[in-house]
C-alpha cells in the first residue's frame, strides 16, 4: 500500500512537473507571439502600400505591353525600408495586350532576431487609355520616407523633370508612419496640429519652370478632416502682398491694389460648406467657382474615400472637376491669360503674405491628407481629366486580393 502511494506520488510529481515546463515554455514564447504579431502587422501595412505602388504603375506598364507585347517584370527594390519592413520586389504580369493585370509584392518584416515575410497579389482588368502623361512643372507624389521629422529628408520630393521640391513647415509628415502611431495604406502627406499646436504646410519659391498663364492644368487628391472649417489644398498666388491701395515696393514691384493677395492665379481650397476653384485675369477679373461639399475625412484619415479635385485653364475660360466629373464653368468678360504665378506653389495653406489678420484662419490650413498633387503647363480635356483619375485608382474588374 505504502509503495503504491509513493509510485503515485511520484508520477503525479512528474505530470506536474511536465505541466509547469509546458506552460513556462509557453510563457516563455509570448514576447516572441508578440514580436511576430507587430511585425506581420506592420508588413501587412506596407504590403498594402506595395500593392497601391504598383496599381499607379499599371497604366505604364500596361501602354508598353500593349506595344512590345511585355508579359512579364519584376521590379526589385534596393533597401526600400519603411520603418522595420522592407519591400523586395514587385512583379507584374500582362495578358491580351495588356488589358489584364496582376501585381504580386515581397515584403520583408525584421525586428531583433526574428524575420517575417508577407506576400500580397491583385489582379484586375484595365483598359488602355491614351496616355495623358504626368504634371510637368512640379509634381509631388508623396511616396517617400517620412519627411518630418527625419533629417535625411529635409525637402517633400519633386517626381517631374524640373525637381521643384518643396519645403515642409510645422506639422506636415508622411503616412503611412509608425503603426503605433500612424495609419497604414496609401502613401500621403498628413497635414494637421503636432504636439507643438503647430499647423502644416509645404512650398516652393518659385522660379521659371513652374509659371503658367494662358493654359494650365491643377490636379490633386485630398482627404479633407470632417471638422474641418477651412482648408487650402493648392494655391498659387498671383500677388500675396497686394491690399486694397496700390504701392511700389522697395524693390519696385507695383502692386495694384486689387485685393490679389486673397486672388490666386489658380487656387483649390474648402470653406463654409464649399469647394472653391478660382483663378483672376492679367484684367484682375477673378474666376470663381463654388460647389457645395461634405468633408467626410476621419481617423485614421486614408482608410476614408480620396477625392480627386482638377482645375484648368483656357486664356480666360475655367473648369472645375470632382472624381472627373465636371461641375462648373467660368469664363471671364474678356479672354485673357491669367496672372503668372511668379510666387511658386502653396500646398496646405494659402499664400498671404499681408494678411488681415495674421491668424491661422486667414491662411486656412488644411486638415487632412494631400497626394498626388501637381501642376501642367497645359489644358487638359475633359476627357484627360477624366483619364489621369482613372489611370490613378480606378481599375475596370478587380477579380481578387490576398493581403
Amino acid at each position: 500500500m505504502g509503495r503504491n502511494i509513493i509510485v503515485l506520488v511520484v508520477l503525479m510529481s512528474t505530470l506536474y512537473a511536465g505541466i509547469m515546463m509546458s506552460l513556462q515554455r509557453k510563457l516563455l514564447s509570448v514576447p516572441d507571439l508578440i514580436t511576430l504579431n507587430m511585425m506581420t502587422k506592420q508588413a501587412e501595412g506596407v504590403n498594402d502600400y506595395a500593392l497601391r505602388t504598383a496599381v499607379r504603375e499599371a497604366p505604364y506598364l500596361g501602354v508598353h505591353a500593349g506595344q512590345g507585347g511585355l508579359t512579364y517584370r519584376k521590379m526589385v527594390y534596393t533597401d526600400f525600408k519603411v520603418f522595420n519592413s522592407t519591400i523586395d520586389s514587385i512583379e507584374y504580369r500582362f495578358i491580351d495586350q495588356g488589358k489584364g493585370y496582376q501585381a504580386i509584392s515581397y515584403v520583408t518584416s525584421r525586428y531583433g532576431n526574428k524575420t517575417t515575410h508577407h506576400q500580397g497579389e491583385i489582379a484586375f482588368n484595365y483598359p488602355l487609355i491614351s496616355a495623358v502623361g504626368d504634371p510637368n512643372c512640379f509634381y509631388l507624389t508623396m511616396n517617400q520616407p517620412q519627411f518630418n521629422p527625419s533629417p535625411k529628408w529635409h525637402e517633400v520630393l519633386d517626381s517631374s523633370l524640373n525637381k521643384n521640391n518643396g519645403r515642409y513647415f510645422g506639422a506636415a509628415e508622411t503616412n503611412p508612419r509608425d503603426p503605433r502611431g500612424g495609419s497604414d495604406g496609401w502613401k500621403s502627406a498628413d497635414f494637421g496640429k503636432n504636439k507643438k499646436n503647430e499647423t502644416g504646410y509645404i512650398d516652393n519659391e518659385g522660379n521659371s519652370s513652374m509659371e503658367v498663364n494662358s493654359n494650365f492644368t491643377m490636379v490633386c487628391y485630398a482627404i479633407i478632416n470632417k471638422n474641418s472649417a477651412s482648408s487650402t489644398i493648392l494655391w498659387l498666388a498671383s500677388d500675396p502682398y497686394d491690399a486694397t491701395s496700390s504701392y511700389t515696393d522697395n524693390k519696385g514691384v507695383y502692386h495694384p491694389g486689387k485685393n490679389l493677395r486673397y486672388k490666386p492665379t489658380g487656387g483649390i481650397w474648402y470653406h463654409d460648406g464649399k469647394m472653391h476653384f478660382s483663378c483672376v485675369t492679367v484684367n484682375y477679373d477673378q474666376l470663381l467657382i463654388s460647389i457645395p461639399f461634405t468633408p467626410d475625412g476621419s481617423h485614421p484619415h486614408n482608410k476614408d474615400k480620396w477625392w480627386y479635385f482638377a482645375l484648368t485653364y483656357d486664356n480666360g475660360i475655367m473648369k472645375a472637376y470632382i472624381d472627373g466629373e465636371l461641375k462648373g464653368t467660368a469664363t471671364a468678360p474678356t479672354p485673357a491669360p491669367a496672372i503668372t504665378n511668379e510666387y511658386g506653389y502653396s500646398i496646405g495653406r494659402r499664400d498671404i503674405r499681408n494678411p488681415t489678420n495674421p491668424s491661422v484662419s486667414d491662411f486656412m490650413y488644411m486638415q487632412g491628407l494631400i497626394d498626388e498633387i501637381g501642376l501642367y503647363d497645359r489644358t487638359l480635356s475633359d476627357e484627360e481629366i477624366m483619364g489621369w483619375h482613372t489611370k490613378m485608382i480606378k481599375p475596370v474588374s478587380i477579380h481578387y486580393i490576398k493581403d
